[in-house]
């Protein structure tokens, strides 16, 4: 018992200890985001740049790749997890493999694609390869989410005279809903965040995405005379819808990845 007792406080310091060595960055953030001026900070932010285009293409960037993630990653996982077909080890471990690879090592050749295709400073430019780079890991998690689910449902929709289109859509996805809203969740974060080709792939600064504003306070700093505290209030502004997407979908990130590792 006291063993027991001493390894779930030992736990608990752990995780606390953790917590406060997270959010130690955020609050500093915050806390500094209003020295000086205060909210003024804040002002400087929308007063120096029109946010409005870069959250704008923010937005058209995760919905895309969303769409295309939800749409693909779904039929995939449900064809490489109920379905026989052959070579479906093989393909399934081959677009696997994808994971392995570092993403700055197909940063040229996706740019020169881009370019080719002229979809250069478009959001398309970003939705393509953030749905490529994240259909192999949330493919993963779906699979092994589909694996858990009973083939009894399957079968009796079978012999009810369900097709596998029927089935996919009306009986597997609402089951699946759980483990499709992690893939969404962490899909976004990835889209919003990502920083390397949002500054590549779009390079005029009055479309870029939102997570490349604290750069652009960076570079003009020395120019316009920006005091650190208004660097950390774009800080702010930028990170404030993740925080808020989180903060309503940490519940459902939390249980889509704990079922989606059930089995695997």
């Amino acid at each position: 018992m006291r063993k027991s007792l001493l390894f779930k406080t030992s736990g608990q310091i752990i995780c606390v200890f953790a917590t406060a060595v997270a959010l130690f960055p955020l609050a500093l953030m915050l806390i500094r985001s209003f020295q000086g001026e205060g909210a003024h900070n804040y002002v400087r932010v929308f007063e120096t740049v029109n946010l409005a285009p870069n959250f704008l293409t923010s937005l058209l960037v995760v919905f895309g790749t969303l769409l295309i993630v939800s749409a693909v990653a779904a039929m995939a996982a449900f064809a490489f997890s109920k379905l026989n077909f052959p070579f479906k080890k093989a393909i399934y471990y081959t677009l696997l493999t994808g994971m392995m690879i570092p993403t700055s090592a197909l940063i040229f050749p996706l740019f020169q694609i881009v370019k080719g295709l002229s979809l250069n400073n478009t959001p398309f430019s970003l939705i393509f390869p953030y749905a490529t780079l994240n259909c192999c890991f949330n493919l993963m998690v779906l699979k092994n989410y589909f694996d858990a689910l009973p083939n009894e449902v399957m079968e009796s929709a079978r012999i009810d005279g369900a097709g596998k289109g029927k089935i996919f859509t009306s009986i597997m996805m609402p089951i699946a809903i759980p483990g499709l809203a992690f893939v969404l969740i962490q899909t976004f974060l990835n889209a919003w965040n990502e920083l390397q080709m949002a500054m590549i792939f779009i390079n005029d600064t009055a479309v870029q995405p939102i997570s490349v504003v604290p750069l652009r306070f960076t570079q003009t700093a020395g120019v316009q005379g920006f005091p650190l505290e208004v660097m950390y209030a774009a800080l702010v502004v930028c990170l404030s819808p993740i925080a808020v997407f989180y903060f309503f979908g940490s519940r459902f990130l939390i249980e889509g990845l704990t079922q989606g590792a059930i089995k695997g």
